[in-house]
Order: structure tokens, then sequence, then C-alpha cells
């Protein structure tokens, strides 16, 4: 009984965090970002979103309200933003 809890628990967790889905549309290439610039990531704790904004109403796809972040580093097409003192990564081509 408790394999079966802790399998449900776990399923639920992944399907929480699934990187697909709902109507979240993730920008096409870095050049359309500027270092220094205000955007809204996932709030959630785990690195399972990929969720970007430029507006600060919402939620990413994990249901998270976004935070406030600030690009701090553009590669290739790959972004990372500082959200409260840590880094966040946000791939912008789809894998």
């Amino acid at each position: 009984m408790i394999k079966l809890l802790i399998a449900v628990a776990v399923a639920m967790l992944l399907v929480g965090c699934s990187p697909s889905g709902l109507d979240e549309k993730q920008p096409s290439s870095s050049e359309e970002y500027l270092m220094g610039e205000t955007v809204y990531v996932c709030g959630c704790p785990m690195m399972c979103c990929n969720s970007l904004s430029r507006n600060p109403d919402g939620r990413c796809i994990c249901n998270m309200p976004l935070r406030k972040g600030t690009v701090s580093k553009i590669q290739d097409q790959i972004l990372t933003v500082t959200v409260s003192g840590r880094e966040k990564i946000i791939f912008l081509k789809n894998r």
C-alpha cells in the first residue's frame, strides 16, 4: 500500500512539471532580449519549467506564479535570468 502511494505521488509530481502543454509561447531567439532587461520566469523551486514572459501577470505551465528577474547572460539560444539572487537557465530553442 505504501509503495502504491509513493508511486502515485511521484507520478503526480512528474505530470505537474511537464515541459509541454498549455498556451505558453516561447520566444524564438535570444536576439529578442537584452542584457539587464526585466523578464518574468517560473517561480517553482525546481528547474522543470521553461516559462518566460514580459508580462508580470499569469502563471507558468506548472501553475506557479511568475517571478521578476533580470537577464544576466545571453549565449546562443540560452538565457540566464537572475531571480532573487539565484540564476535560472531558460532554453529558447525547443529541445
